[in-house]
């Protein structure tokens, strides 16, 4: 199967087309970009592709089977359910959507579209340093997590995400700290109290909450706090503390620490690991060109990941503790 791809936003659908074009048999064929600056560099840099602000040229042409889905937070629902309508394979940046109505469309979608595959790009699964938590943890012996997705880039927020009418800091940011526990732990939390505040924003161009602290309960009587804030002065930065019976984990801006039988043993891997977050979206590729090729995340757990944010999100809103309602 030969892979022939269109990129929607070049922010960071740069680093899509990085690892999709000329990745075995795949090529990027169209780019999307509204930015009229963007669209004259493209032009110069990528002579060989089609460059257009039209996303339907994308839709209506025959010979794309993949599009990459990198453009602003609120425009992911309509392009994936055009890809959908059309038949084409989907990478989409997270959030999938912005509602809980839309999620559920494209999950009605998607199950009846039986031939085609839908990725997110939730790249912490492959950083090197969390690969190694994944081996090292006994998850009988888990009683606590701590996990924060520290944004450390505060002016972001007031730039486009400021005007995306309903733009969550908990599916835009700390969906990948809530997938990375979920993915450790290999099970879904089955209830979630979330607090929330803006008391660091609330004189900014962005109204609305700045962090999140969400308390989760797993099964085996696991509790998780993970936190999204976006206010911090601080660097990009995702910690976590796991605590178990015999070990805690630790990683931080200090280094990234194994305590046991009260010894500190320093762990050496990669963070962030920038390199290989393109082997997400590769072996989704891999998997597309050959089935027999398991996929990083499948379409459960991405729904699963989704059902799971909006519940913490719910949680703030009614300011009381939600059981989880999954599709």
């Amino acid at each position: 199967m030969k892979i022939i791809a269109a990129i929607i936003g070049m922010g960071i659908g740069q680093k899509h087309l990085d690892a999709i074009d000329n990745y075995k048999k795949s090529f990027v064929k169209i780019i999307c970009e509204k930015n009229e600056k963007k669209i004259k560099f493209l032009k110069k840099k990528y002579p060989d592709k089609i460059i257009t602000k039209n996303e339907n040229i994308i839709f209506k042409d025959p010979s794309i089977n993949l599009v990459s889905i990198a453009s602003y937070d609120d425009f992911h629902y309509t392009q994936i359910l055009k890809s959908l309508k059309n038949n084409k394979h989907i990478i989409v940046e997270k959030p999938m959507c912005l509602k809980f109505n839309q999620l559920t469309e494209i999950y009605k979608i998607l199950k009846k579209k039986k031939n085609i595959k839908m990725t997110s790009n939730l790249v912490l699964r492959v950083n090197s340093l969390f690969k190694e938590f994944k081996k090292r943890i006994d998850i009988k012996n888990i009683f606590y997590i701590e996990a924060d997705y520290i944004w450390g880039r505060k002016k972001k927020l007031f730039e486009w995400r400021s005007k995306v009418k309903d733009y969550s800091l908990v599916l835009g940011a700390g969906i990948h700290i809530i997938d990375l526990v979920m993915w450790l732990l290999g099970s879904k939390p089955i209830s979630v109290t979330t607090f929330a505040n803006k008391k660091s924003t609330r004189k900014s161009k962005f109204k609305k909450d700045s962090l999140f602290v969400m308390l989760f309960e797993f099964p085996s009587n696991i509790l998780v706090k993970i936190t999204a804030n976006g206010a911090a002065v601080y660097n990009h930065f995702h910690e976590m503390k796991i605590f178990s019976n015999d070990e805690t984990l630790v990683h931080s801006n200090l280094g990234t620490y194994s305590f046991k039988k009260n010894k500190l043993y320093k762990i050496n891997k990669s963070y962030p690991d920038k390199e290989n977050r393109k082997n997400l979206i590769q072996n989704f590729i891999d998997n597309l060109i050959n089935p027999k090729i398991k996929n990083f995340i499948s379409h459960q757990e991405q729904f699963d990941l989704m059902s799971v944010c909006f519940s913490a999100e719910n949680s703030a809103i009614l300011n009381k503790k939600i059981k989880i309602k999954y599709l």
